[in-house]
C-alpha cells in the first residue's frame, strides 16, 4: 500500500512538472502571435535602446529577431537608428530567413547614408547568389540592386547576368526587376542591359516575361525591333501572364501594332453593321458569353465577316485581338480596360462591340472603380455610341450614387440615346425631375434637351414635357426648362410660334431672372412671326421694368429695338414704348443697362446727337493730324467722349442696316458635353480620367502609311529559347533543371509542319492561318506522339535489360548505353539544323 501511494505521488509531481514545461513552451512559441505583445516593440525608452545592441550581438536567433523588430518599428515611427548599422550588418549571414529579411530591409533604408559599411555586406550577397534556396538568391539580388551606391554598379551587373541564367523563374523575375535599378544607378550600362533584355525576351516562363517587358519599357522603349521575333509568342502567352504583366504586355503590343500595321479602322464598315449584329444578341442574358464570339450569327454572315476581316486586318493584328479577347473576363478592372484599349485603337469598328458587356460588368464594383470606368465609357461612347446603346438600363441613376457618378451616367445616357431606347431613357429622366435635389433636376432637364437635340424625331414630345416643367414652382427647374426650350427652338424654327405664345402666357407666373430673360429674347428674335404678341409683351415689360433683373432689362431693351427696327415709325405705340424704356434705362443704377440704352438710341434714331455727349473743341484738329484722308467713311472719331456717338454726312449711317444688325438669324448654340475632349486620350489612362495631359503620358504613335515588312515576325521560327528558359512554371522547386518537351526531336524530324512550342512559332508556315490551324491540332498530335514514344521507350528499355543480363560486366553495358544516347542526340541535332540547342549540364543531360 505504501509503494502505491509513493508511486502516485511521484507520478503526480512529474505530471505537474511536464504540464508546466509544456505551458511555458507554448507561451514562448506563441508569444509573437498575440497582438498585445507586439506593442512593446514600439517602446523607445533608453533602457530598451540599450537592449537592442545586446540583442543584436546575442547568439540566439530569437533575441536577434526581437532586436531587429524593434529597429524596424522605430524606422516606421521616423526615428533615425543608423547608429546600429554595424551591429545589423554583422547578422547579414544569419541562418534564419526571418532575420535576413529584416536585415535586408534595414540595409536598404540606410545604405546610402552608410556607404562604406554597406560595402562590407556585398561579399555576403555575392555568396548568397549561389545559395541552394531560390528565396535567398532572389533576396540577395534584390537588396544588392537596391543599394543605391554607384560604386557597386559593375557588381550588380554581374549579379544580374548570373541570375538571368538561373533555373528558377522567380530568380529570373527578380533579375528583370533589377535591370531598371541598375540602369538608374549607371546609365552607361544601357547597351549591356539591352543585350540582357533581348536574351530574356526569349524566356518562355509566363511568370517572368511580364517583368522583362516592364524592364524593356523603362530601359529601351523605342527598341521595338527586339519585339519582332517574339511578337507571336507574346500574343500566345498573354492569357497565362499575371495580371500586371498582361497590362504591360498589352500596352507594349499596342505601341508595336500602331507602328507595324496599317490602319484597319479606316477600312471598317459603317456603324449600322455592328448595330445589326447586336440586335440579334439583345435577347441574350447579361452574363451570356455569346456576345464575345461571333458564333450566334449565321454561317453566311460568319463567312462574309471573316473574309471581310481578312481583307482589311493584318493576320498578325487579328491574332493579337483574338488572344486578348479572353482577358475581357478578367477580375482585374485594369486588364479589362487594357483589352478595351486594344479594341478601340486597333480593331475595326464592327469588332468593338465586344467590349461593351465587360465594361458594363465593372460598374458593379466600388464607386472609385466605377468613376474611372464611366470616364472611359464616356470617351468610347462619344466615338462609338452603338457599343453601349443596348445596356442603357445599367446607366440609370441610383439613389445611392454620389454626384460624380450621377453626372457621368447622365452624360452617357445622352450619348447612347437612339430611336429604339429614347422612349425608356426619357421616361427615366422624367422621374429624375421629381427629385428634391435641385442640382440633379437641373442636370436631368439638360439631359432631356441633349436627347431632343440628338434625335429630332423626339424633339416635339420633349418640347411638350419641357413646357410643362416651365410652370414648375421651383425657380431652377423653370429656368433650366426655358433655356432648354430656347435651344431646341433655335434648331426647330417651325415650332417657335406656338411654343413662344405659350411661354408668354406663363410670363406672369415665372419669376426666375434667367427664364424671363430667355423668354424676352425669344419674343424679340421671332417678333416677325408674332405681330400681335410681341408688342403686348413689350407693354407688360415696360410696366415692370424697374423691378426686373439686369439680364431681363438688357433683353427688354433689345426687344424694343427689334420691334422699332421691324415696324419703323408706322407704329407710334411701339415707338413710344421704346422711348419710355430708354428713358427709364438712362437713369438705371447698372452701367451695363445705361450703355445698352445709349447704344440702341444711337442705332435706332441715326444722326440724332445724344444729349449727354459733349464733344471736345479740338476734335477737328485731332482728326486732321491723325488721318488726313477723309475718304474712309467707316472710321470713327477717336476724340469723341466715351459713350457718345456723332455721325457726319460722310460717315456710314448704321440706321440703314438696323434690321441686318438686330434681326439677323442667330446660329443654334452648340451644346458642349462636359466630358468633351476625353476621346483624344488613350483608353485606360489617367489623362483621360482627368481630361488633361499628366506627367508620363505618351500619345499613341501614328499609323504607318506604307506597310512595314511582315517577315521580321517570322524569325522566331528559326530560334529556340535556352533550356533554362523553357520552364513555364512560376515560383517552383529549383532542385533540377527544367526538362525539355517530349517529342521535340521526333517532331523536328517529322517535317516542316511541326509546331515548336518552346520558340512559340510555326516552322515553315507561310501564312498565319496555317499557324493558327496547327496550334489547334497541337494538343492531339502531341498526345499521340507521346504515347508512341512511351511504348517505344519501354520496348527499347526491355531490350537493353536483356542485353545487360547477358553480359558479364555491368560497367561495359552502361558505357554502351551512354554511347547509344550520344549517337541518338547527334542524329536529332543533325535533323534540326536551324535550332539552337540548349547547353549541356555536367551530367550530360540537356537543359
Amino acid at each position: 500500500m505504501y509503494n502505491v501511494d509513493a508511486y502516485l505521488k511521484s507520478l503526480t509531481s512529474n505530471a505537474v512538472k511536464l504540464s508546466k514545461k509544456v505551458q511555458d513552451g507554448i507561451v514562448e512559441n506563441t508569444r509573437d502571435l498575440r497582438f498585445e505583445n507586439q506593442a512593446h516593440f514600439l517602446d523607445t525608452n533608453e533602457d530598451k535602446m540599450r537592449e537592442i545592441r545586446k540583442n543584436l550581438d546575442s547568439r540566439y536567433e530569437k533575441e536577434k529577431l526581437d532586436g531587429l523588430k524593434r529597429l524596424i518599428a522605430m524606422i516606421s515611427k521616423g526615428r533615425d537608428v543608423s547608429e546600429f548599422f554595424p551591429d545589423v550588418v554583422k547578422n547579414v549571414a544569419s541562418n534564419s530567413l526571418e532575420v535576413r529579411k529584416l536585415v535586408y530591409i534595414y540595409i536598404l533604408r540606410y545604405a546610402e547614408q552608410e556607404q562604406d559599411l554597406a560595402l562590407l555586406s556585398i561579399n555576403t550577397f555575392q555568396k548568397d547568389l549561389s545559395d541552394k534556396n531560390q528565396l535567398i538568391r532572389a533576396m540577395a539580388l534584390r537588396v544588392m540592386s537596391g543599394i543605391r551606391v554607384p560604386v557597386i554598379s559593375p557588381i550588380v551587373m554581374l549579379g544580374i547576368k548570373k541570375c538571368v541564367t538561373d533555373l528558377s523563374p522567380y530568380v529570373r523575375k527578380i533579375a528583370a526587376h533589377a535591370i531598371p535599378k541598375c540602369y538608374q544607378l549607371d546609365p552607361a550600362q544601357k547597351d549591356a542591359l539591352i543585350d540582357i533584355i533581348s536574351t530574356m525576351l526569349g524566356d518562355n516562363s509566363t511568370f517572368t516575361i511580364g517583368s522583362v517587358l516592364m524592364a524593356f519599357n523603362q530601359v529601351c522603349p523605342d527598341r521595338l525591333d527586339l519585339i519582332h521575333p517574339q511578337y507571336r509568342k507574346l500574343c500566345k502567352m498573354l492569357v497565362d501572364m499575371d495580371e500586371w504583366g498582361q497590362i504591360t504586355a498589352m500596352d507594349l503590343l499596342l505601341r508595336y501594332s500602331r507602328t507595324q500595321f496599317l490602319n484597319p479602322i479606316g477600312k471598317s464598315t459603317a456603324q449600322p453593321a455592328p448595330r445589326a449584329k447586336k440586335e440579334k444578341s439583345v435577347v441574350k442574358s447579361f452574363y451570356s458569353d455569346d456576345d464575345s464570339d461571333v458564333s450566334h450569327h449565321s454561317s453566311d454572315s460568319e463567312s462574309d465577316s471573316s473574309e471581310e476581316e481578312n481583307n482589311s486586318v493584318d493576320p498578325d493584328l487579328a491574332y493579337l485581338l483574338k488572344c486578348a479577347l479572353p482577358l475581357l473576363q478578367s477580375r482585374n478592372s485594369q486588364v479589362v480596360l487594357s483589352v478595351a484599349k486594344l479594341y478601340m485603337h486597333l480593331a475595326p469598328a464592327e469588332d468593338s462591340y465586344k467590349i461593351g458587356r465587360p465594361l458594363v460588368r465593372l460598374l458593379r464594383t466600388h464607386r472609385e472603380i466605377q468613376y474611372v470606368v464611366l470616364n472611359n465609357i464616356v470617351a468610347i461612347a462619344s466615338q462609338r455610341p452603338y457599343i453601349f446603346d443596348q445596356f442603357y438600363q445599367h446607366f440609370f441613376v441610383r439613389s445611392t450614387d454620389p454626384v460624380f457618378i450621377r453626372n457621368l451616367k447622365l452624360d452617357i445616357l445622352t450619348l447612347i440615346a437612339t430611336e429604339s431606347n429614347i422612349t425608356f431613357i426619357l421616361r427615366e429622366l422624367q422621374e429624375y425631375v421629381k427629385s428634391s435635389n435641385k442640382g440633379f433636376v437641373t442636370q436631368a432637364i439638360e439631359a432631356i434637351g441633349h436627347c431632343a437635340s440628338n434625335i429630332p424625331e423626339m424633339a416635339e414630345s420633349c418640347l411638350g414635357g419641357l413646357l410643362k416643367l416651365s410652370y414648375s414652382k421651383s425657380d431652377s427647374v423653370a429656368a433650366q426648362s426655358v433655356v432648354a426650350i430656347r435651344r431646341l427652338l433655335q434648331q426647330r424654327p417651325g415650332d417657335s410660334v406656338f411654343m413662344i405664345t405659350q411661354l408668354t402666357k406663363a410670363l406672369d407666373e415665372i419669376s426666375e431672372p434667367l427664364a424671363r430673360a430667355n423668354i424676352f429674347w425669344l419674343v424679340g428674335q421671332y417678333s416677325s412671326q408674332l405681330p400681335t404678341v410681341a408688342p403686348d409683351v413689350l407693354r407688360k415689360a415696360a410696366k415692370s421694368f424697374t423691378a426686373e433683373s439686369e439680364s431681363s432689362k438688357l433683353q427688354i431693351l433689345t426687344l424694343g429695338g427689334k420691334l422699332v427696327a421691324l415696324e419703323g415709325t408706322a407704329s407710334k405705340t411701339v415707338s413710344l414704348l421704346f422711348q419710355y424704356v430708354l428713358n427709364m434705362a438712362r437713369y438705371d443704377l447698372d452701367y451695363g443697362v445705361r450703355d445698352r440704352a445709349r447704344f440702341l438710341r444711337a442705332l435706332v434714331y441715326g444722326k440724332q446727337k445724344v444729349a449727354s455727349v459733349t464733344v471736345d473743341q479740338d476734335s477737328d484738329e485731332n482728326d486732321h493730324e491723325n488721318g488726313q484722308q477723309e475718304s474712309d467713311s467707316t472710321e470713327q472719331d477717336p476724340q469723341i467722349d466715351e459713350g457718345g456717338f456723332e455721325y457726319s454726312e460722310k460717315e456710314l449711317n448704321l440706321s440703314d442696316h438696323i434690321k441686318a444688325i438686330l434681326l439677323s438669324e442667330k446660329a443654334a448654340p452648340v451644346q458642349e458635353n462636359p466630358s468633351h475632349g476625353r476621346e483624344q486620350y488613350k483608353v485606360g489612362s489617367m489623362s483621360l480620367v482627368l481630361n488633361r495631359v499628366v506627367a508620363g503620358y505618351e500619345a499613341l504613335p501614328e499609323w504607318p502609311k506604307v506597310q512595314p515588312d511582315p517577315s521580321v515576325r517570322r524569325l522566331a521560327a528559326t530560334m529556340e529559347a535556352p533550356g533554362y528558359m523553357n520552364d513555364r512554371t512560376g515560383f517552383g522547386s529549383d532542385s533540377a533543371y527544367a526538362k525539355s518537351r517530349q517529342g521535340q526531336d521526333s517532331g523536328a524530324a517529322g517535317g516542316k509542319g511541326r509546331y515548336d512550342g518552346q520558340a512559340g512559332a510555326y516552322r515553315g508556315a507561310e501564312t498565319l492561318d496555317k499557324f493558327l490551324e496547327s496550334s489547334d491540332e497541337e494538343t492531339s498530335s502531341d498526345e499521340e506522339d507521346d504515347s508512341e514514344e512511351e511504348s517505344s521507350d519501354e520496348e527499347e528499355a526491355s531490350d537493353e535489360d536483356e542485353e545487360e543480363m547477358s553480359e558479364e560486366e555491368s560497367g561495359s553495358g552502361e558505357e554502351d548505353d551512354d554511347d547509344e544516347d550520344e549517337e541518338n542526340e547527334e542524329e536529332a541535332s543533325s535533323s534540326e539544323e536551324e535550332a539552337i540547342l540548349p547547353p549541356k549540364r555536367a551530367n550530360g543531360r540537356r537543359g
